[in-house]
């Protein structure tokens, strides 16, 4: 519906084609937002054309982008943000001045990862959008240009992809294993193909290789799937028993979680809404979702997790091997050096912010971690 905005609804009653292809015939400029649950995606567009994109799921960021095509290690990103911190230097920028990434690569790489955050719209069945005229964001000055008639059939490809890979495989706690089939050449010369294929050992889910790659799961399942055709690898495990049961359905459960926020207690409250959103999405459960991640953050940073405090293991990681840890657990738990501040840690994981936080809280509860001042 029209709004001061320019335009804004559901994407039940207008779908993303939809939407880019009107912001593309009235060459519209401005920003284009898309909210699910507490996801939130924007195109940045001048004349009807796509110059730049924002996400606040970490895996669609430049740097682990970068990352995920092993364009950049951990620990350039690490130092990146560092100096990121010190001068407010847009991150594409620091690459470029710090010789760590050419300009081009930059470039080539921003345009990749708004074609990987346009093309996951195709695959949201709801949500909610709103159209903002006026100006546009780019990354200092590297900005890219994305014609939406040139991505709308790729778009539409890639939907019809999505059904094919549920298909194969149903879920992330899909395990794969490698077959004796020697990949082709020109594959390993790919280096995240490589890398892909190197983690895919009969153990790790599809989730755990997400989020070793770096890479949102369209993107890994993608891959697999081609090399499931190809017979380099094949499912292990499908997991089904590890599935948690649907949500229940709680009685006035949007209450209840509005009581738990006014008393404080702001990891019950999200946790509940987490389960609340499953059973059901809201825009009011969405909105108080966002405003009690805000607030733990903040709380958990000035109590039980200071952000410049280093985390170190309480044992070695070997004798981790016996407990029960989650792969979200054994990704941050990999990345405790003992010299990366505990920020640092959350900046370069693929794991959004309130849930590294939340992972990190229940370490350090279980005694694997500890924090110690600089």
């Amino acid at each position: 519906m029209p709004s001061k905005s320019g335009l804004s609804g559901s994407l039940a009653s207008m779908s993303f084609p939809d939407l880019l292809q009107w912001v593309s015939q009235a060459r519209k400029t401005g920003t284009l937002s898309v909210q699910h649950d507490t996801l939130v995606k924007r195109l940045f567009l001048r004349d009807g054309v796509i110059v730049s994109s924002g996400s606040n799921d970490p895996r669609e960021f430049l740097g682990q982008v970068l990352v995920s095509q092993q364009l950049l290690t951990e620990k350039q990103l690490k130092e990146a943000f560092d100096l990121q911190e010190k001068t407010h230097v847009m991150l594409g920028r620091v690459l470029v001045e710090k010789k760590w990434v050419p300009e081009e690569v930059v470039s080539q790489a921003l345009k990749r990862k708004t074609e990987e955050t346009v093309y996951s719209l195709f695959l949201w069945a709801d949500g909610d959008f709103e159209f903002h005229e006026g100006g546009t964001q780019a990354d200092d000055a590297i900005s890219i240009r994305l014609k939406i008639e040139e991505i709308l059939l790729e778009g539409l490809r890639r939907y019809d992809l999505a059904q094919k890979i549920r298909r194969a495989f149903p879920h992330n706690l899909v395990i794969l294993e490698r077959t004796s089939a020697r990949p082709p050449e020109e594959l390993l010369a790919n280096a995240f193909a490589r890398r892909a294929l190197e983690l895919v050992d009969g153990k790790r889910t599809l989730h755990e290789l997400c989020l070793e790659l770096h890479a949102p799961e369209f993107t890994v399942s993608y891959f697999l799937l081609s090399s499931l055709e190809r017979g380099l690898v094949r499912v292990r495990a499908r997991g089904e028993e590890s599935i948690a049961a649907s949500a229940p359905v709680i009685p006035d459960g949007i209450r209840a979680a509005k009581d738990l926020l006014r008393a404080g207690a702001l990891e019950e409250a999200l946790a509940l809404m987490e389960q609340l959103s499953a059973a059901k999405k809201s825009a009011e459960i969405s909105e108080l979702m966002k405003v009690a991640e805000v607030n733990l953050i903040d709380r958990l940073y000035r109590s039980a997790l200071p952000p410049k405090h280093i985390p170190f293991l309480k044992r070695p990681l070997e004798e981790l091997t016996g407990e029960a840890l989650t792969p979200e657990e054994v990704f941050l738990v990999s990345r405790v050096n003992g010299s990366w501040d505990l920020k640092s840690i959350v900046s370069i994981s693929p794991l959004r912010e309130v849930d590294a936080l939340r992972v990190f809280k229940r370490l350090k509860e279980r005694g694997i971690i500890a924090l110690r001042e600089v």
